[in-house]
């Protein structure tokens, strides 16, 4: 039993006649029962009217101890429980064993024998078994999402590049400036001599043959054609 009931005395007081009323009803069956089936087994007759008490006083003792172990708030002990439901077991198939001895395998009068035991247990577990707190449930709040305000967008700086075609003409023309004037070895170098031998003009002047890959003086004097 829990807090309420033992704080209630009209209540605590209520489970208590239901529950001596219900094991009344299955000890008057049973003792009956299993007094026939103990004369039917040959027992004597002294056996037989003592041998319900047994089965009886030991339903009694384990719900008893089932009671005194919730009280203390600890779980029914393993024996308790076993011999209570042993005993519930004996006493069911006494009485219908009785029953069938007497009237046959009717499903009516087997049915009737058992109810009185089943309702025994049935009243021990309602007893003895409280029911389990009712938790609220937990409402989980929405996540909530911060707005974020958007990044403002930079434009990328435009670097001005000429065109290709712009940019190689102007390469073109840097390098071309740099060099010296090619002249090719293998052609002949107009020398005063030659325009002496055309012309008869006055006398060879001087000349320097440049090189037309490093620009270097190649010799001082031009070669004689």
């Amino acid at each position: 039993m829990n807090s309420t009931t033992r704080t209630n005395p009209w209540r605590r007081a209520g489970y208590i006649a239901s529950f001596l009323m219900v094991a009344g009803v299955a000890a008057r069956v049973s003792y009956s029962h299993i007094r026939d089936v103990a004369l039917y087994g040959h027992q004597p007759h002294d056996v037989a009217a003592l041998l319900p008490l047994a089965v009886d006083g030991m339903m009694l003792i384990a719900t008893l101890a089932m009671a005194e172990d919730k009280a203390a708030d600890r779980r029914p002990r393993g024996w308790a429980r076993t011999g209570f439901w042993f005993g519930a077991s004996v006493s069911t198939v006494a009485n219908v064993a009785a029953t069938v001895v007497a009237w046959g395998w009717s499903p009516l009068p087997m049915a009737v024998a058992a109810l009185a035991p089943i309702l025994l247990l049935w009243a021990i577990e309602i007893v003895s078994r409280p029911g389990k707190p009712r938790t609220a449930p937990v409402v989980k709040a929405a996540a909530v999402t911060p707005a974020v305000a958007p990044l403002p967008v930079v434009p990328a700086p435009v670097v001005p590049v000429p065109a290709p075609v712009v940019q190689a003409q102007q390469v073109v023309a840097q390098t071309s400036a740099a060099m010296p004037v090619p002249v090719s070895p293998a052609a002949p170098v107009a020398t005063a001599s030659t325009e002496r031998r055309t012309t008869g003009s006055g006398p060879i002047p001087r000349r320097t043959a440049v090189s037309p890959l490093t620009g270097g003086v190649l010799a001082d004097r031009a070669p004689r054609v």
